[in-house]
């Protein structure tokens, strides 16, 4: 089960590229889902400790490029997740054409291949960002070339600001909401309803950090509806080196309802290079009655994952398994 959820952080470095704030405390609230706690077995570890670690890596992608959004570069990121980040650099591009300062829109826009996306807000200068601005981004049927139809809300509201936005070197919170936003990839269509805060620091780039969390975001692929819950990662990016490296925390809680619901928490920071995967790093999963995984990344290419059944603080079993495993 793939959890894109960095595109949606991701979406809002590249609204700041684009030249304008983001943040919206006018989200659709995630879906209330009672799940029980997950209880891990032989039959679903793996499948568990995949899950979480797609989500949480995924996060900490957004962190290792982040930077290179900011200065005009390309950001990783692939399907849903390039769809979220162009949606809100569409909103500040769209946002820039038509306001003067002050009250602006709503404004109907064309997107590029068909659609439209209707603009409004409130931006207090040109020049810089400002606390209280705020755009709301309306999208129908958008199509701008790039594979994806999107529909739906994002509101982008800036919490806090310093620092130089056209030289990219910044100090800024965010808020985003999400009202039923959704990408359509050949059929394939993925939905997101919540809120997410980011504060992001750029002004010791190469170095930048990122701090990122929600207590309630959700995205449905259509069959599974998973809800990230009191979740927060902070990463940290250094573009001194190239490929950039990357260092980055997590906790929270994923509910999948196929298995029920887990806490996770980075014990030992995940580092690594590029759009690499993590070469160091531990990963804590508690489900059920105390049940736990241990993931020990052991290189960019294999990791340990130590099994609890029964809670008692014992491992039962141990598997060594790829990266490819735990990322398809």
């Amino acid at each position: 089960m793939n959890m894109p959820y960095k595109m949606f952080v991701l979406a809002a470095g590249l609204a700041i590229a684009a030249g304008c704030g983001g943040g919206g405390s006018g989200g659709g609230d995630a879906p209330v889902v009672v799940v029980p706690d997950a209880t891990i077995s032989p039959q679903n570890a793996v499948e568990i400790a995949a899950d979480v670690f797609d989500g949480v890596e995924q996060t900490g992608d957004f962190g290792a490029f982040g930077g290179a959004g900011l200065i005009g570069g390309n950001p990783a990121g692939s399907g849903l997740s390039k769809t979220s980040a162009s949606t809100s650099a569409i909103a500040a591009q769209k946002a820039m054409q038509v306001f003067m300062a002050a009250p602006f829109g709503p404004e109907v826009s064309p997107c590029l291949v068909s659609g439209s996306v209707t603009v409004s807000g409130n931006l207090t200068s040109q020049d810089a960002l400002s606390a209280g601005d705020r755009i709301v981004a309306r999208f129908s049927n958008c199509d701008e070339g790039e594979g994806e139809v999107v529909n739906g809300i994002l509101t982008l509201e800036v919490d806090t600001f310093s620092g130089d936005l056209f030289g990219g070197f910044v100090l800024v919170g965010l808020s985003l909401g999400f009202d039923d936003l959704s990408a359509d990839e050949g059929g394939e269509i993925s939905t997101v309803n919540g809120d997410l805060s980011l504060v992001m620091d750029t002004r010791n780039y190469p170095v930048s950090t990122f701090a990122i969390s929600s207590a309630s975001l959700s995205v449905s692929d259509g069959i599974d509806t998973v809800v990230l819950s009191n979740f927060s990662t902070t990463v940290t990016a250094d573009e001194s080196s190239q490929p950039a490296a990357f260092t980055y925390t997590s906790s929270g809680r994923v509910s999948v309802p196929r298995y029920g619901s887990v806490s996770y928490q980075v014990l030992q920071p995940f580092t690594g290079f590029g759009d690499g995967d993590p070469d160091a790093g531990v990963l804590y999963i508690e489900g059920n009655l105390g049940a736990s995984i241990t993931a020990t990344v052991l290189s960019n290419t294999q990791v340990q994952l130590e099994m609890d059944y029964d809670g008692d603080g014992m491992t039962d079993e141990t598997l060594i398994v790829t990266w490819v495993e735990l990322d398809g």
